[in-house]
């Protein structure tokens, strides 16, 4: 019990370290590229203050899994350092004892990344698109007269909306266009209003004019003000201006239940429901691949290998992680297979790992070696 908990307690303190100093790192390149506009838009200090604390959340989550590696390439590579690595050893404890002894510490990492996930960093995420709807309308009104701004584009359901303005929270847009679809994707009318706005609970066109491409009324024009029948909501604005916007779990299951605006295909949902429980899960295999590292000698350069082998190990994972989670979300491989491809391969190299050690690889070697080292000076 003394074991884990000092084992737990040393991983949790340096991953959050590892996790806060990248993090801050990734903040302070993040500022380099946005702290312009904030000024611009005449937030001062205290935008630019507030823009770095919104954005932290989100950037903890995606700093945290390198965070435990390094954590636990720390804690084991200061045991190793301070001989109590052989301690353990000598006493009977094998690699995955330690593993298990690290174990409750991985545990605190997944709760603390899986809080990050689904509850902090989906808000956060919704406070900094108001922020970035409010530095939108400053930048409109410096540059009304002058040329369009970007347009931005969301897919309601199977139809396709773009707005050039947006103001009010995400509640009024302006130069609005509703492009209807049909099942087989294509476009059947087309929508341009000059002002949707949201009012109890519902959009209202103003200025809207609807022209039909459907083959039986051909360019037939109509009149659409009124109410716009359809799921978007001011909250779906707010998701399409923020580039990296997370989903919380409870709203993709909505999505999947036909709840809410689905702004993507569907299998990106499922895939992103996957991941709130695979991706803390990460953590776990990331320490699991840390565990070679207990190996390094500091009186032996060459040991320094058990320790490149865990960072490797640990990269290569976040990268095919990375990779199998995209072509989930787009659809290209299962969403299952996508969100958990990853997490199960790598935690079977970690084992597998685990177990050649447990079972003397590392010593057999080193004597393969010595018994090398003896017949050459005896040669």
């Amino acid at each position: 019990m003394r074991l884990a908990r000092y084992m737990s307690v040393t991983l949790v303190k340096l991953a959050l370290v590892a996790t806060l100093i990248l993090a801050f790192i990734a903040e302070v390149l993040d500022l380099v590229d946005n702290a312009g506009d904030i000024i611009d838009a005449g937030e001062g200090v205290g935008g630019i203050l507030r823009y770095a604390g919104l954005r932290m959340p989100i950037l903890l989550v995606h700093a945290m899994p390198l965070g435990a590696l390094v954590g636990a390439l720390l804690t084991l590579a200061l045991l190793a350092r301070n001989s109590e690595i052989s301690a353990m050893r000598s006493a009977g404890r094998g690699m995955f004892n330690l593993f298990m002894a690290m174990l409750p510490g991985a545990f605190v990492l997944v709760v603390l990344h899986s809080t990050l996930i689904d509850v902090v960093a989906p808000r956060a995420q919704a406070k900094l698109a108001i922020q970035i709807t409010q530095r939108v309308e400053a930048k409109q009104a410096k540059q009304d007269g002058v040329r369009d701004l970007k347009t931005t584009r969301l897919r309601v359901g199977e139809d396709i909306v773009t707005f050039d303005r947006v103001s009010d929270k995400g509640r009024r847009l302006k130069n609005v266009r509703i492009y209807d679809r049909g099942a087989d994707k294509i476009v059947t009318a087309r929508t341009v209003a000059q002002e949707a706005r949201w009012r109890d609970d519902k959009w209202t066109l103003t200025g809207a004019e609807k022209v039909s491409w459907a083959k039986e009324t051909m360019n037939q024009k109509t009149t659409a003000d009124g109410v716009w029948d359809t799921t978007m909501t001011p909250d779906d604005v707010l998701g399409a201006l923020s580039p990296e916007s997370r989903i919380s779990l409870d709203s993709a299951r909505k999505v999947l239940a036909g709840e809410q605006t689905p702004n993507a295909p569907l299998p990106f949902y499922q895939t992103l429901v996957e991941r709130v429980y695979a991706m803390p899960l990460g953590l776990i295999v990331m320490v699991l691949l840390a565990m070679p590292a207990a190996l390094v000698n500091w009186r032996d350069v060459r040991s320094s290998r058990h320790m490149a082998f865990a960072l490797v190990a640990g990269l290569g994972f976040l990268l095919t992680d990375g990779v199998l989670t995209t072509l989930g979300l787009t659809g290209v491989v299962p969403p299952m297979f996508g969100a958990w491809a990853g997490v199960v391969a790598f935690a079977v190299i970690g084992i597998l790992r685990v177990m050649q050690i447990d079972a003397g690889w590392s010593t057999r070697r080193v004597e393969r070696r010595a018994r090398k080292r003896l017949a050459e000076a005896g040669a």
